[in-house]
């Protein structure tokens, strides 16, 4: 009786060992389940940093859409339309969708309260050749009442500060073909009338009266020219707006012939280089930019100095004012660090030098103008909507806005 009660205590015992742990694993599955069950009852989105939020809001915003010409095409044409012109408004109409996207067009007009207006208009047609070949048409006319100009050659003042009135009016056609992939010929055929008069500025005196005609020629004339030229560019940027990698070098050549006075006829070769070292995944770049602006005459032909190649401004040296520098030639470069704090703002630092000088034998960086500043830019996904340079140098602080909107 003993044997046969003690063999099934050892078989009952014996089950509860192997089915114990098997239970135990079975109950902390279903805890698991449990759980996983609750937290994907509760789960909420990540929340979007405020930042980020607030860039969203002014981008859904109507200011924002009108400023970035994205509602229905309409917009406001907001920012310089030249030099010394003061902030300038005006109405702006693109499209960039026309012939099923071969055809984009641009018209607008700003005015100031500084008596300067522009109007403009812009046409490109990119159906030739398969996409290859396009043809752009801008007509553009300025009237701008205080064009700074401090006097010729890099022994200027700060203190020759001049200002003149520049009305002009430009016609001009130019097709270009893209050879390869990155490679692209272009040509240039223009019309132009400028107009010089006395500046309107009563802070600064007129040009005509600080500087003589045989140092600023062109002051006291009135003249046409036809302006015909070549390019050629290689371009392999990642993109063209804001870019991380890659690099564009272009070289260009223009002929401007004076049609009215027979005395202004050169030619001007302009080259520019711009370099981008990614790093960190591209969120930062370091950008590397030269250029160099390099006149011909012949005979008794001479440059007028409202087309010598001039530095200072937003373009060149951002520590200095709107063509601080002017000269038959000139040389700048420029060493730029950005970093992108979120998908639509990056800040920058940057450092900038150059001179002009009179003869090409002359070309060096010996001592050339130099200025240290930083930047914001603020970003769409296709283009920087606008951007805002601080620069310093020896003569002050100088701060530059731009927008994506302007001609």
């Amino acid at each position: 009786m003993i044997r046969p009660l003690a063999i099934a205590l050892l078989l009952s015992l014996s089950w509860s060992l192997q089915a114990s742990p098997q239970s135990t694993t079975e109950t902390r599955i279903e805890q698991i389940e449990t759980a996983r069950d609750e937290k994907e009852a509760n789960l909420k989105p990540e929340a979007e940093p405020k930042l980020e939020r607030n860039i969203t809001s002014v981008e859904h915003g109507l200011p924002y859409k009108l400023l970035t010409s994205e509602f229905h095409g309409f917009g406001l044409r907001l920012g310089g339309i030249g030099p010394s012109a003061g902030i300038a408004v005006g109405p702006q109409y693109t499209r960039r969708d026309l012939l099923g996207g071969k055809l984009s067009f641009k018209a607008g007009a700003s005015a100031s309260i500084r008596r300067s207006y522009a109007t403009g208009v812009s046409a490109t047609y990119g159906g030739l050749l398969g996409g290859r070949a396009y043809l752009t048409f801008d007509a553009a006319h300025r009237n701008l009442s205080e064009v700074p100009y401090y006097g010729a050659g890099p022994d200027s003042e700060k203190s020759g500060r001049s200002d003149y009135r520049l009305e002009d009016t430009t016609l001009d056609f130019r097709p270009n073909v893209k050879l390869a992939r990155h490679l692209l010929l272009g040509g240039d055929a223009a019309y132009i009338k400028v107009n010089i008069g006395p500046g309107h500025s009563t802070r600064y005196i007129s040009t005509e009266r600080q500087y003589a005609p045989e140092t600023t020629p062109g002051i006291n004339d009135t003249t046409k020219f036809w302006r015909g030229g070549g390019l050629l560019e290689y371009d392999w940027r990642d993109r063209d707006w804001s870019p991380t990698s890659g690099g564009k070098y272009s070289a260009q050549f223009s002929r401007y012939l004076d049609r009215d006075l027979g005395r202004f006829s050169f030619e001007r070769l302009d080259f520019d280089a711009a370099q981008y070292i990614p790093l960190v995944n591209h969120t930062r770049v370091i950008a590397l930019h030269g250029a160099t602006s390099l006149t011909k005459t012949n005979g008794n032909q001479v440059v007028p100095f409202y087309l010598q190649p001039s530095l200072g401004g937003a373009e060149t040296l951002r520590g200095y004012r709107l063509f601080r520098f002017t000269g038959h030639d000139s040389v700048m470069v420029n060493a730029e660090y950005r970093w992108e704090v979120s998908p639509s703002a990056s800040l920058s630092a940057f450092a900038d030098a150059g001179r002009v000088f009179d003869r090409w034998s002359q070309w060096n960086l010996h001592d050339a103008e130099s200025d240290v500043g930083f930047g914001f830019a603020f970003r769409t996904e296709s283009k920087v909507a606008f951007r805002i340079d601080t620069g310093f140098s020896h003569e002050g602080v100088q701060v530059w806005f731009r927008a994506s909107n302007l001609f």
